[in-house]
């Protein structure tokens, strides 16, 4: 009898063992499942967010590139800035001759021919016994340097002239470009040039006025020169005039010595 049981004792246990495998897979697949799909649905949030916020960043670079086509950038303007019409290297052109190389080629009696294009006569004449007068070359050199600053300065303004028409042209055609630009970066774009421009017609024009300079500094030494010169000289009358003086004197007085001799 307790064999007989205890036979059924494990036949029934083996039956309920059989039948709690099937439920407890159930319930793991099934917690699996739940979990994917919370972690699926999680994941599909978060695309859609990164999405939103790519569409957002687009949208803003978008506007961003339309403000800037209207609005222009300070930074694009200098550079699209046309230098073809500049001519670039003219920005820097100087014109005429440095004074170094008009003094070292200075003739010096060519001052004394010069007549300033029929303005004036040439001083060169002669003597009583009809020669050339023969005039000292460093007395006059200061002259031909002089006259050299003043056929530089000339030379300057003609070469410089037609620069400027051209500067004044192009300064003209962009200022009617500005009044038919329909955005605020062509507006930029043309006053970066317009500035430009105006920048180069002030370089010139400086550059006329420091020959101009250099012609009238040239005047003020020449006479302030020729002044020191006639003090000196008057200087040196006086100083002589006293010498003949004593001379004379000595030698009155030592005449008189001698007529009171026996």
């Amino acid at each position: 009898m307790k064999t007989i049981v205890a036979i059924l004792v494990v036949i029934a246990g083996a039956a309920g063992a059989r039948a709690q495998i099937p439920v407890t897979d159930i319930a793991n697949l099934t917690n699996n499942t739940i979990n994917q799909v919370e972690n699926i649905a999680k994941w599909v949030e978060s695309i859609a967010q990164l999405k939103t916020q790519i569409d957002q960043l687009k949208q803003q670079i978008s506007i961003q590139d339309e403000i800037r086509k209207w609005a222009g950038d300070p930074a694009a303007a200098g550079i699209q800035l046309n230098l073809n019409s500049l001519e670039l290297a003219n920005l820097v052109q100087q014109y005429g001759r440095a004074r170094a190389a008009i003094v070292s080629t200075a003739n010096n009696l060519s001052s004394l021919d010069n007549t300033g294009q029929g303005i004036y006569r040439p001083i060169r004449g002669t003597d009583i016994n009809g020669q050339v007068v023969e005039h000292d070359p460093l007395t006059y050199r200061r002259y031909a340097v002089l006259d050299g600053q003043q056929e530089n300065y000339q030379q300057v303004v003609e070469d410089s002239k037609a620069r400027e028409l051209d500067l004044q042209e192009e300064l003209a055609t962009t200022l009617a470009a500005v009044k038919s630009a329909s955005t605020d970066a062509e507006v930029r774009k043309y006053s970066a040039k317009i500035e430009a421009l105006n920048g180069q017609l002030a370089t010139l024009a400086a550059q006329r006025r420091d020959q101009a300079d250099q012609v009238v500094a040239q005047k003020i030494a020449n006479d302030a020169r020729l002044e020191q010169e006639r003090m000196a000289a008057a200087e040196l009358e006086a100083t002589d005039n006293s010498l003949a003086n004593k001379r004379i004197t000595t030698y009155f007085t030592s005449l008189r010595l001698r007529q009171n001799q026996p």
